[in-house]
């Protein structure tokens, strides 16, 4: 890892698709106070914009690929001050 990670923030957008009752998600991802990625929209509903970071995380050499799923478990046992939140948009665009 070239970046030494002591704090990750990750906000999520998620947005219901009432027409075919699909949800859609972005995550914006903060590392270390600095924003350094917003994922493209996706499927996804609940907390999966959270495991959208870890992938783009793991890929991007923030942390190991093995734990790109569990994001919040990696964080715990690295010592990473970890913050996530997400909010319901009521449009597409605001995603």
């Amino acid at each position: 890892m070239e970046t030494q990670v002591k704090s990750l923030i990750i906000n999520g957008r998620r947005w219901f698709q009432r027409s075919y009752g699909n949800t859609y998600c972005t995550a914006d991802i903060y590392v270390n106070g600095e924003h350094v990625h917003t994922t493209p929209v996706v499927y996804g509903y609940g907390d999966y914009y959270l495991q959208l970071a870890g992938e783009w995380l793991a890929a991007n050499d923030y942390m190991p690929h093995e734990h790109r799923h569990y994001l919040p478990h990696y964080c715990d046992e690295a010592g990473i001050v970890l913050g996530y939140s997400a909010s319901d948009v009521s449009r597409e665009r605001d995603l």
